[in-house]
């Protein structure tokens, strides 16, 4: 191992312990900051447990920075992740700090440029890593496919805080549409994980995202918004789900019988 590829696997435990964790200590610790995670409301704002997610994401990377010190994970950390580990973490403490400051232009940036990064680590995997043990896809697919999923739910909620508003009698038929247009789009983003690459499409971001449009069925209490959340999470869960019903009903699925957990 050069000394290189020991700074990299040094900065990776740093910026865990120093940037990761407090993003999720500020959203999901024990004392959760209700200004943080519901600060700027909007119409597709979720309730405030699904970011109890980003505890999950966290402990699931804390498995990462310790088994990238073994040989089965020196590659895929070095090569298949690399640097865009750090690189995402800070950007995602940037994001934050701009989203609690009000900067929300700027942070829209901020986590655009996260969801770049942890793209490029999510294809690169998928792509030129895949997993070949049950340690690959619990330490290493796993965290970044939740956090992808995590970082466009994020990126549409941001979106929605930094280009619309809330009104007191309740949206008006242009905010219920641009509402129904942000469902339709995480929807839309959760069936691609599903189907990219045919049977080894990416299911855990899906349920990620499955899992926010609940939340915002469960905090919106519009009734268009409200249920068209539902039936978008309903959808969004299920459809992972439609090769064993095609199959318990005698038919065939295109996309493949046998789509991965985790990656």
């Amino acid at each position: 191992m050069s000394r290189l590829h020991i700074f990299q696997k040094v900065a990776n435990v740093v910026v865990y312990l120093f940037f990761l964790g407090a993003t999720v200590y500020s959203v999901a610790g024990p004392k959760p900051d209700p200004k943080i995670i519901l600060q700027y409301e909007t119409y597709i704002t979720p309730a405030a447990w699904v970011f109890y997610i980003w505890s999950l994401i966290h402990l699931l990377l804390g498995g990462f920075v310790i088994y990238q010190w073994f040989e089965p994970a020196h590659e895929v950390a070095v090569h298949g992740v690399g640097w865009h580990f750090v690189i995402s973490t800070v950007l995602n403490a940037v994001w934050l700090s701009l989203w609690h400051k009000g900067h929300l232009v700027l942070a829209l940036i901020a986590i655009l440029f996260t969801a770049s990064s942890i793209s490029f680590v999510f294809y690169n995997l998928e792509k030129n890593y895949p997993s070949t043990n049950w340690w690959d896809r619990l330490l290493v697919h796993a965290p970044f496919s939740l956090w992808h999923g995590l970082i466009i739910f994020i990126a549409t909620l941001n979106a929605f805080a930094a280009f619309t508003s809330t009104q007191e009698n309740g949206p008006d038929t242009l905010h219920i549409t641009l509402a129904i247009f942000g469902l339709v789009f995480l929807t839309s983003t959760a069936i691609g994980y599903v189907e990219y690459k045919g049977a080894k499409g990416d299911i855990t971001g899906a349920l990620v995202i499955a899992i926010g449009l609940f939340a915002v069925f469960d905090h919106q209490t519009n009734p268009i918004i409200h249920w068209s959340a539902l039936a978008a999470g309903i959808i969004t869960a299920l459809y992972p789900a439609r090769p064993y019903i095609f199959k318990l009903l005698g038919r065939s699925s295109d996309s493949g019988e046998n789509a991965p957990l985790l990656g």
